[in-house]
């Protein structure tokens, strides 16, 4: 069997404390994986730190946001497997494995997602979500509903001049998926937990300049298409009750909890709920 190798590019800007976490999650996939991380200047304790991990391709350069320092980090990738893991986020035990054989059973697809996991800052669970088809005009009149953590894609893609948007700050992943999908890359679905996102207090000020820039990307689309949102936004809610998105038994799931941990720590939330927590 051929061995597949994954890149998984990491953007850095003083977040150590949660990079050590990513990078641990990444560390422990049984897989042929690099990672690289593209800081920004965070500072010599990060550097330090980054020289005595072992397997971590480390890249400081100033920058004028996340996307230039995810394009830079992908054009230095070498992996089969591309995705990009932000600093709080974490994959779950065996994902890039799962990722692999997806990509094996479905070799036509370009693109792989998955289920992922709403975390507090304290490793417990907020919420569940599940999957759904992406589809470019429902991303484009209302939001990208999947999650990068839980995206993965075949290196060609970014490799045909589909680099990211660096005018804007927040949205240009979804345009970024919107764009593959545009171009007729076809999208395999895990419908498994791969991964999950920490919701903290800096990430909040995030989710309302992504509002704002998606409401001016909104106005700049034609009207027709605008007056498909409603329709289409309804469309999406059938096919979340059928992929179970609004239900769940109880999840348990392993993540390194603290920065220093050495291991995983194992949790179990009885009650999940389904709803993405949002900004104040």
């Amino acid at each position: 069997m051929e061995i597949v190798k994954f890149s998984i590019v990491t953007p850095s800007f003083r977040q150590l404390s949660w990079l050590k976490r990513c990078a641990r999650s990444v560390a422990d996939q049984g897989v042929d994986v690099e990672h690289i991380v593209q800081d920004a200047g965070t500072g010599p304790e990060l550097e330090a730190w980054a020289g005595a991990h072992g397997g971590m391709r480390l890249f400081v350069e100033s920058d004028n946001g996340m996307y230039q320092a995810l394009n830079r980090g992908l054009a230095r990738a070498t992996g089969d497997i591309c995705a990009w893991l932000n600093c709080d986020e974490q994959y779950l035990p065996g994902a890039l494995a799962r990722v692999e054989r997806v990509f094996a059973e479905n070799p036509g697809a370009d693109l792989v997602a998955g289920d992922f996991l709403v975390l507090d800052p304290a490793s417990q669970l907020l919420a569940f979500r599940k999957i759904t088809p992406l589809r470019r005009t429902m991303i484009l009149t209302d939001h990208l509903y999947a999650f990068t953590c839980a995206i993965f894609f075949r290196r060609h893609v970014f490799g045909e001049g589909m680099q990211f948007d660096e005018s804007v700050k927040t949205i240009a992943d979804g345009d970024w998926i919107a764009r593959a999908l545009a171009r007729g890359h076809r999208f395999a679905y895990v419908r498994e937990y791969l991964s999950a996102f920490t919701f903290t207090g800096d990430n909040q000020s995030a989710q309302q300049l992504a509002r704002a820039e998606t409401a001016r990307a909104q106005q700049a689309l034609p009207r027709w298409v605008r007056a498909l949102g409603p329709a289409l936004r309804g469309v999406r809610r059938m096919e979340k009750l059928f992929a179970g998105a609004y239900r769940s038994g109880p999840i348990e799931y392993q993540v390194y909890a603290a920065e220093d941990d050495k291991q995983r720590t194992h949790f179990r939330c009885a009650q999940p709920q389904f709803r993405y927590p949002t900004a104040r």
